[in-house]
């Protein structure tokens, strides 16, 4: 079973992706996290995405993106499923994506999208914050009562990411509204769509997943 996890800032897709990993027995491919664990390597791709991501604090091309999707998918046995979590957020990615899993003998089963107002993205992403140190991710008023705190896990200065700022967050929205709601429209003419209401409890979310998952099974 292979599943994406597609919704807007805030809604909560990395949270859902692992614990649908660990719950159906599926590979979790944050493409975010992948790309950062590639620019260690000592090969022409690592070196490559590091200069992209580590010095010039850029966004990878799609063609780079296909390659590092085609090099996790070849690792993978084909048995194992994959719920991928970051992938793709615009129409260019779309297609290496579905090119590279034809090639690794694959189908996309269900595409959930995690639905979120304007209003509460915002106000999620506002609270967020992270450990400047080991990138821990922090909620304010939730994990964390103020911003002057350090990381309990490596005492690290806790800080707010620029794009996780109210206006960032507002620039961001807009780019998924332009670049990823194609790939929303393209799964939902395909019948593989399923929306999920993202303004729930996390259990509650997963809860509908679940749901829905058992009945690919």
């Amino acid at each position: 079973m292979n599943v994406v996890i597609l919704g807007p800032q805030g809604s909560g897709k990395g949270t859902q992706a692992e614990k649908i990993a660990e719950s159906f027995s599926l590979e979790h491919i944050d493409m975010g996290k992948f790309l950062r664990e590639v620019a260690q390597l000592p090969t022409k791709l690592g070196k490559e995405i590091n200069e992209i991501i580590n010095i010039k604090k850029e966004l990878v091309s799609d063609k780079i993106l296909k390659k590092v999707l085609q090099v996790k998918l070849q690792d993978l046995p084909r048995e194992k499923g994959i719920v991928f979590d970051g992938v793709p957020r615009s129409q260019n990615q779309l297609e290496y994506l579905e090119e590279a899993l034809q090639q690794s003998g694959r189908m996309i089963e269900a595409v959930f999208f995690l639905k979120l107002s304007f209003e509460e993205s915002i106000k999620r992403i506002s609270k967020r914050r992270i450990c400047e140190k080991c990138k821990k991710v922090f909620i304010l008023g939730k994990n964390i009562l103020n911003e002057k705190e350090f990381c309990p896990v490596c005492g690290g200065k806790i800080i707010q990411r620029v794009d996780d700022s109210e206006e960032g967050v507002k620039k961001r929205l807009s780019i998924f509204q332009k670049e990823t709601l194609p790939v929303f429209d393209y799964y939902k003419k395909n019948e593989a769509l399923i929306e999920i209401n993202g303004d729930q409890t996390v259990e509650k979310v997963f809860a509908d997943i679940s749901k829905e998952l058992k009945k690919q099974i």
